[in-house]
Parts: structure tokens; sequence; C-alpha cells
């Protein structure tokens, strides 16, 4: 009797995962444009990295917000702790990936740590993080106002509940 409950959290989860994974490459890409255009820097430190090494950055995050937004979707924990967990995997797989990319095109290990190490502390990933934050918490709260019961009923004024209650009596 507990499975079609489940399996419709888990459906209902997967489908708000989406809709905030689009919501945060947006803002991440809006955020970074931003940045760019009031800072005068680009998003990544090295100028040799080339044009793709960005773009693959904030799909690799994007894909590992959605990764754990579904996987916490499917259980029920702390708000906070699951928004702080996943705004810092985002920011290290944005990172990471970025790193790797950028040292397989150089063929050096440690031009990795260099890169990972110049870009950690920049504005660009601080901002990728915080936006998982909040995209993540967001999600999180409308699952846990789904799961409460909100949105067992439709939405309705304060009148029509007013009348409703004067119908009874």
């Amino acid at each position: 009797m507990g499975e079609p409950r489940v399996d419709a959290r888990s459906r209902f989860a997967r489908t708000i995962a989406v809709f905030a994974a689009v919501l945060f490459l947006a803002l991440a890409i809006a955020a970074s444009g931003i940045i760019s255009l009031f800072a005068d820097r680009e998003v990544l430190t090295e100028r040799d990295a080339g044009p793709l090494i960005a773009p693959i950055m904030f799909a690799v995050a994007t894909a590992a917000l959605y990764a754990i937004l579904v996987a916490f979707g499917r259980r029920r924990g702390f708000l906070f702790t699951d928004a702080i967990i996943t705004a810092v995997v985002t920011y290290f797989s944005f990172l990471i990936i970025g790193s790797a990319l950028y040292s397989l095109g150089k063929g050096q290990l440690l031009v990795s740590l260099l890169f990972f190490g110049s870009n950690a502390i920049g504005p660009f990933a601080i901002a990728v993080a915080v936006i998982a934050f909040v995209v993540a918490l967001a999600f999180l709260v409308l699952l846990s106002y789904r799961d409460g019961g909100g949105a067992a009923r439709t939405p309705r004024w304060w009148w029509e509940n007013r009348d409703d209650h004067d119908r009874r009596e």
C-alpha cells in the first residue's frame, strides 16, 4: 500500500528536480555574465583554457545538482544539511571537471591543481555554490510542503473558506 505513495513522491521529485536544474543553470549563467561584466574578468583565470571548458563545467555542475536532488528527493532529510551538501558537491564538481579538462589539454597533472586553486576562491565558483544552495533549499522546501499535505487540496481565498463554513451551519 505504501509503494504507490513512494513512487508518486519519487516521480514528483524527479519532475521538480528537472525544473530546479534548469533554474540553476539559468541563474548560474546569468550570475556569471553579470559578475564578468561588472568585475571585468573572465569566468576562468587561465586565458589558454579554451572556449569549451567553462560551458562543460556548468553542464557537469548542473548534472551533479540534478543527481543530488533526485537522490535527496527519494528520502526525507534535513533541509539545510541537504542543501549545504548539494552546494558543496556542485561546487566541487564544477571545479574538478574544469581542472581535469584543463590538465588533459595541457598534458600535465600539476596544472590541474593550479587551475583548481586559482578558480576555487573566484567569484564564479562561489556564485555556483550559493545558487546551488538556494535552488536546493527551494526544492527541498517544496518537497516537504507537498509531503506535509500542503498541496493536498486546492488553494482557496479566505472568503471561500468562510462561505463553506456558513453553508455547513
